[in-house]
């Protein structure tokens, strides 16, 4: 051990400089990678994907916001719900006859919240393979009152007076 010391200093201060430097990069490389990393294994094995919920005083022209959370799993079906309105993804009868023509190709987290409302941190369960996160929110207001994010990971709902918006957190 005394001997690798001994070789290391025998370099000098330009050698000491290198190293660090070596040692830095490698410190940011490795850093970097496990970000990604944990992302793609969330994503391969499944977890548990956390929420938070953030409600307007005045969400929904102070009126109830029904939100579903939409984990999927066939990457098919982004394209056709990134289509969708909100009010056609709640529209019951319509709902109903997609989940059952796609059993297994997606998860449905059913909420509600009222204006104001303080909501604790949720933790929504999912198996492997999830490919995407969508969020539909049911606003009495015109327009399309969904969201999408790339990959399961950790965000924010800000449900907002006339419509709402995603964040992703760490």
């Amino acid at each position: 051990m005394i001997c690798l010391f001994v070789r290391i200093f025998r370099g000098g201060s330009e050698r000491i400089v290198s190293l660090a430097r070596v040692g830095v990069w490698a410190l940011v490389t490795m850093t970097m990678m496990s970000c990604s990393a944990t992302r793609a294994v969330r994503s391969a094995f499944g977890g548990a994907l956390p929420v938070e919920v953030k409600v307007d005083p005045h969400a929904n022209d102070d009126a109830p916001v029904a939100v579903d959370l939409l984990i999927i799993y066939n990457t098919k079906l982004v394209d056709d719900l990134l289509k969708k309105p909100a009010n056609e993804w709640f529209d019951e009868k319509k709902k109903k006859q997609f989940l059952a023509d796609h059993p297994g190709e997606l998860l449905v987290e059913h909420r509600e919240w009222v204006p104001g409302q303080v909501v604790d941190p949720l933790k929504i369960e999912y198996k492997s393979g999830a490919h995407r996160v969508i969020v539909f929110a049911h606003y009495q207001t015109e327009g399309e009152h969904r969201q999408a994010l790339a990959t399961p990971q950790p965000f924010r709902i800000l449900l907002g007076e006339r419509d709402f918006s995603l964040e992703v957190t760490q």
